[in-house]
């Protein structure tokens, strides 16, 4: 093999290489992706969560902070045990108006009967008190 041939197959096998590691490095962060969107998807999905957000949606001070559409952010982080005899729910995600954006800190649980019970589910508007969603937030708020 000449050094002209040597050379050139060296390029090529650099070119390849990088190729190569350039390809692994996407399917990793592609497979870590698909992980946190499924993980997501999960967590948007369950009872819990869809009932928070009915709530919080459907409370007018939100719209009226947020300004309409309100659209619910991608990531919901947080921590859910959801089981038939009871569980718990730890989570906040991102809301997304016209006019603001809100972080939605949520905390339930679920009591044997299956329903969950809203401990905490607070919107939170940067500059503004946090609007309470939570059960029983509009008794104490006539008690005042």
């Amino acid at each position: 093999m000449s050094q002209a041939e040597l050379m050139a197959w060296e390029a090529k096998a650099r070119r390849w290489l990088v190729l190569g590691l350039v390809g692994l490095v996407t399917a990793v962060f592609g497979v870590g992706w698909m992980t946190l969107h499924i993980s997501y998807a999960m967590l948007k999905k369950s009872e819990v969560m869809r009932t928070a957000v009915k709530r919080v949606l459907g409370d007018e001070r939100v719209r009226r902070e947020l300004g309409e559409p309100v659209i619910l952010g991608w990531a919901v982080t947080g921590e859910l045990e959801d089981m038939p005899q009871g569980g718990t729910a730890r989570l906040e995600f991102h809301l997304r108006g016209v006019t603001s954006r809100a972080k939605v800190t949520l905390r339930a649980e679920k009591e044997p009967k299956g329903d969950w019970k809203y401990l905490l589910l607070e919107v939170k508007v940067p500059g503004r008190e946090p609007i309470s969603c939570a059960d029983g937030a509009a008794v104490s708020a006539k008690k005042i």
